[in-house]
């Protein structure tokens, strides 16, 4: 099962069991794997939360884009980016070029009660903030996911997720798809 060509990285949006699946994954095929975020982290010396507050969204990014390349070129098996990371078709081609790009989907209703649970990731920080009102948050959060859309959806794989399955239960299932991808 390791016998993997490309890198396999995994984008969704936050919340989605990126960093979980990831860690699944390279315990499975006994490899390390990168979590983007982390990674950042440990190259900036600061969290995310801490690298927005002090510098803006558009820094931030910037960093991503440029770590996520140098991730991939480090040739780890398995990474897993943060949600925001597919910003722009750019990043996104680049991405595809050098990896297997997997898309993990569970539904919005998911996502977003695992969300709400956790009020630390920035952007969901920033609209209980200023709202203070749960619908309001998630129609927010909405309008958020749906823009990404369109960018995870051109993934190489998607790999839909129900509520019930564990971390390594969605990567068997990513497994499974990326063997028959790779025997095209």
């Amino acid at each position: 099962m390791s016998k993997f060509i490309h890198p396999i990285v995994l984008c969704g949006f936050m919340g989605s069991g990126k960093t979980a699946t990831a860690k699944a994954m390279g315990a499975i095929i006994h490899s390390d794997y990168v979590d983007l975020d982390a990674e950042i982290w440990r190259r900036e010396g600061a969290s995310i939360p801490e690298i927005f507050k002090e510098y803006g969204e558009e820094y931030f990014r910037r960093i991503e884009r440029k770590t996520v390349i140098q991730v991939i070129n480090e040739s780890p098996k398995i990474i897993s980016l943060g949600g925001g990371a597919l910003q722009n078709q750019e990043i996104l081609d680049g991405i595809k070029e050098q990896s297997i790009l997997v898309f993990i989907r569970p539904d919005f209703e998911l996502i977003f009660k695992r969300l709400i649970a956790n009020k630390k990731r920035p952007l969901i920080a920033r609209e209980w903030a200023e709202s203070r009102n749960l619908e309001i948050v998630k129609e927010r959060i909405k309008n958020v996911y749906l823009t990404r859309l369109p960018l995870y959806e051109q993934a190489h794989i998607t790999q839909p997720v129900e509520s019930d399955w564990s971390p390594y239960q969605v990567a068997n299932k990513i497994f499974d798809q990326v063997s028959q991808f790779q025997s095209f």
